[in-house]
């Protein structure tokens, strides 16, 4: 037992020392997110949105869809699709296995016909059972294919687009009908090198603490995955971002293996290994934001959501970006996965150490300034930090809700959140074999049940 003793206080000090230089460099990061956004700020951005709306120069989008069921939420946000402001816009809307029930819903929903187009095969994907256009004057195609999964329907709808760009929106998050005419200026400075676009801003605080709460941790990854990541061209895609593609790229890359992340990185890794000069701009405009977290089970919700795509992420980092995948997820990994799993050992060891007598008040007092008071003052600066580069974008009362929600944050819920990180890091692979084996089962194959006569 004497041995125990010394061997937790000298355990206990290094993880503090080294939390807190962990919490040093997360807070560089925002410094260097801060700096970016400044510099773009100074160099201004016009909005050429109007002249794009009706030149032909601008390149047609093809905004994917890939709903999981036919409710009113999923035909609500095709609709959302379909009403974007854009010269040449075409929606093509996937749906993987879905069941007759819900093939007649979209039928009835967008007034469907069978379609003589046809699918290219650039990537492979499960069998496609049909392809429909509506007999309204709308440009949107709905796909109906073999269940395959998420990542297969999105490639379906790489095959069957016409356009050069696609677009990818969240479904769970507000953008703005411009979104496209935005987006595409990065792309048109420099056309050949821009081989993707990741805009937006982060979530706006709500009234209740949980929305603030949500609000600090995206703001926290907006400035550090977009802005800081893009001073080094290593831009990633936070959730609630809308994001677009050349086409091209994304075959040539070898598609989709999961969401927005993942198809980013394989494009930094691809053109990384080609050698060739590119460029994956960032839009630090509120053209896509995620939607505020209303309690604590939507708070969870976003957590483990972001946190699941990102492990995954980490685990195909080879298979997606080969020898530069550690490259792109270093900060990421260390802050998401190390620093959580630190902070919880130190925080049961202190505890311990306190009521056995190995630990003293002092050394105490530095976890938890290693810890959460190194918490508090990266939400504070960020949101100070936001501020600085781009002024007068937040009111002063919203300004004032987000510093106070940045206590209880750090005195409670950081603590919850590194149980929820840890748990969701470890649980993101048997979490989506469980996905994939319950779509199949909730969308078995099915006979169209959509009308087959030529067009009119």
């Amino acid at each position: 037992m004497e041995s125990i003793g010394p061997a937790v206080f000298w355990t206990v000090q290094a993880l503090a020392v080294l939390l807190f230089l962990l919490g040093v460099g997360s807070f560089r990061a925002l410094v260097q997110g801060c700096f970016t956004l400044r510099r773009r700020d100074r160099a201004g951005s016009p909005d050429y949105s109007d002249v794009l709306l009706k030149s032909a120069l601008a390149p047609a989008v093809t905004t994917i869809a890939v709903p999981p069921d036919a409710l009113p939420e999923s035909r609500q946000f095709a609709r959302r699709l379909l009403d974007l402001h854009f010269g040449r816009n075409e929606v093509v809307i996937v749906l993987d296995g879905p069941s007759e029930a819900e093939m007649l819903t979209w039928s009835s929903e967008f007034k469907l016909y069978r379609s003589a187009r046809p699918v290219e095969r650039k990537l492979p994907t499960a069998p496609v059972r049909g392809v429909y256009e509506s007999r309204d004057p709308i440009r949107v195609v709905v796909v109906d294919k073999e269940p395959g999964g998420t990542a297969d329907a999105w490639n379906a709808g790489v095959n069957v687009a016409t356009s050069p760009v696609i677009g990818l929106l969240d479904p769970e998050s507000e953008f703005a009908p411009t979104v496209l005419l935005r987006m595409i200026q990065p792309m048109l400075e420099a056309f050949e090198e821009t081989v993707a676009v990741c805009g937006g801003e982060s979530i706006p605080p709500a009234a209740d603490l949980t929305s603030r709460w949500g609000a600090l941790e995206s703001l926290r990854a907006w400035m550090t995955r977009g802005a800081a990541f893009a001073s080094r061209n290593l831009v990633l895609p936070i959730p609630g971002s809308a994001v677009l593609a050349r086409r091209d790229s994304i075959i040539t890359s070898g598609g989709f293996t999961g969401g927005a992340l993942e198809l980013i990185m394989r494009l930094h890794g691809y053109a990384l290994a080609s050698q060739k000069p590119y460029h994956i701009a960032f839009l630090p405009a509120p053209v896509s934001f995620g939607r505020a977290p209303r309690g604590m089970a939507e708070l969870r919700r976003m957590v483990r959501r972001d946190q699941r795509e990102l492990a995954l992420a980490f685990r195909h980092r080879k298979s997606l970006a080969g020898p530069f995948g550690w490259r792109m997820l270093q900060d990421l990994y260390l802050d998401r996965s190390v620093r959580p799993k630190l902070e919880t050992v130190a925080y049961v060891l202190t505890a311990a150490g306190l009521v056995m007598g190995w630990v003293d008040w002092k050394l105490a007092g530095f976890v938890l300034l290693s810890t959460a008071a190194m918490g508090m003052v990266q939400s504070l600066g960020a949101v100070v930090l936001r501020e600085l580069a781009q002024p007068a974008r937040s009111a002063p009362a919203q300004i004032a809700s987000l510093f106070l929600a940045a206590i209880p944050e750090n005195l409670g819920y950081r603590q919850l959140r590194n149980l929820w990180l840890i748990a969701d890091f470890f649980g993101s692979a048997g979490s989506a074999k469980q996905n994939r084996g319950r779509m199949v089962e909730n969308h078995p194959p099915a006979a169209s049940a959509t009308p087959t006569e030529p067009r009119p």
